[in-house]
């Protein structure tokens, strides 16, 4: 089940203690992607670090039972971008990025 996350608070509060400083870890999965999408990692390594930009998270629980993170970015008025991660210990893994050109308020619709 995925958990949509608006509150600003909420928002800083889970970038503060899983992901913010620490080593990230790009997954082949995440590599292939931008690869087949199109989006240079170099891009990738310039939007992550705006958190100021992301509005929403979904929490969900992954495939072996880890906690995922999706942070989902507002770059401009019709730019969007999302970065999976999933934090271990000291680490993130970064699993996929995905750019979208378009509204994104039919996805987030509950």
């Amino acid at each position: 089940m995925v958990e949509l996350i608006t509150d600003k608070k909420e928002i800083d509060k889970i970038i503060t203690e899983k992901i913010k400083g620490k080593r990230l870890i790009f997954t082949e999965y995440y590599k292939f992607g931008i690869l087949k999408k199109g989006i240079e990692h170099q891009k990738v390594l310039e939007i992550f670090p705006q958190f100021e930009k992301v509005y929403e998270i979904e929490k969900e629980r992954l495939k072996y039972g880890d906690l995922g993170y999706e942070l989902f970015y507002k770059l401009s008025n019709n730019i969007y971008f999302s970065i999976a991660t999933c934090p271990k210990n000291n680490k993130v893994l970064i699993i996929h990025a995905i750019e979208y050109k378009r509204s994104l308020e039919k996805r987030f619709k509950r």
